[in-house]
């Protein structure tokens, strides 16, 4: 492909605090070997030296733009704006502590042109900081479902190839985290990333695409995507118990959000051919098992309280996850031990 006819494409770097990591971040997109990119930085009011790192390096390539939002706007966003901000339709997200293979951007704008879709993704190598917790380590390496073992082949998939395919793997994300992907903005709004969704608002917005056009997967590690410590997914899982209002938002995060999802896979159009692969008694059952796990690990009164106040409280209290006991809890999880194990729960 010549200079001519290569695309613009725009790498957008929402940043927030970032500055441990940002500068292999950036360097990492300058130094891609397709060279017709922008690289669009939205800082959202960082309190460090993430904005200075990133206007300096913006005085030696004229390709990146620094913007300063003028208020916060938290995760998703600051996603949204650095999108508002590109001026290509082609958008690849790097997020500010992960780093692209240096042919990552020309492997996938020309699988998107070459099978005709507005949507890729690629497979993702996660690497940790030293002496990361080995447990949850070891849930990223051996219980997330590896994505080039569900699309083995780099190919354009239809809906009902994906939904087919992904459909055992449904309840984790199975696809990748947003700078796996490249899309075209001409086939995306803002609402395409739920505002009742935050862990898995990524997720949701890759199914919103996929499960309803074509979209090409290559199998091949063109992202490293980090875990730390200081990350926004490692963060959401610790809580304060004593403090009501962040022990019910962590709940929302860990737990509610997930039953969201399982009343969506039953009752979202979206998912009419993922229902037709699932089984509606597994997901009850892996609802019913989350909602187990919850009180056993946090106290069945306080987590049936807050399930008892929501939007979806009929649905996650059925007749059997209305009571709790321990004895009941150990004869659910040996009873139902197939059923989790073959959605990796």
């Amino acid at each position: 492909m010549t200079n001519k006819n290569q695309p613009l494409v725009s790498i957008c770097i929402p940043t927030y605090n970032g500055e441990l990591y940002l500068k292999e971040t950036l360097l990492s997109a300058i130094n891609q070997t397709y060279k017709n990119i922008e690289i669009i930085i939205t800082d959202d009011h960082s309190t460090d030296n993430t904005l200075a790192i990133c206007e300096d390096f913006a005085k030696k390539d004229s390709r990146i733009k620094v913007y300063k939002n003028s208020r916060n706007l938290g995760l998703v966003g600051n996603w949204c704006e650095s999108i508002n901000k590109a001026t290509s339709n082609w958008i690849k997200y790097l997020f500010q502590d992960d780093l692209f293979e240096l042919d990552c951007v020309e492997r996938m704008i020309n699988a998107a042109l070459k099978h005709n879709v507005d949507f890729v993704i690629c497979d993702r190598e996660y690497f940790f900081e030293d002496n990361f917790n080995p447990r949850v380590k070891r849930f990223y390496e051996e219980k997330l479902p590896k994505t080039a073992e569900i699309f083995p082949v780099e190919k354009a998939y239809t809906p009902e190839e994906t939904a087919k395919a992904i459909a055992p793997h449904i309840f984790h994300n199975c696809i990748g985290e947003p700078p796996t992907y490249l899309f075209n903005k001409n086939n995306y709004s803002h609402s395409d990333y739920p505002d009742n969704y935050f862990q898995l608002v990524d997720y949701i917005f890759i199914l919103n695409k996929i499960l309803q056009n074509n979209f090409c997967y290559i199998p091949e590690k063109l992202v490293k995507f980090r875990i730390h410590t200081s990350s926004e997914s490692s963060k959401n899982n610790t809580v304060n118990q004593d403090d009501k209002k962040e022990f019910h938002k962590f709940l929302y995060i860990k737990y509610y959000e997930n039953f969201q999802f399982y009343y969506d896979v039953i009752n979202n159009p979206l998912f009419k051919n993922i229902k037709t692969e699932l089984p509606l008694k597994d997901i009850i059952t892996i609802k019913n098992w989350l909602v187990m796990e919850s009180y056993k690990v946090y106290g069945y009164e306080n987590v049936y309280e807050y399930y008892k106040s929501t939007e979806l409280s009929d649905f996650i209290l059925d007749k059997f996850t209305s009571t709790y006991s321990y004895l009941k809890y150990r004869v659910f999880k040996i009873v139902n031990k197939k059923c989790r194990k073959k959605y990796r729960q």
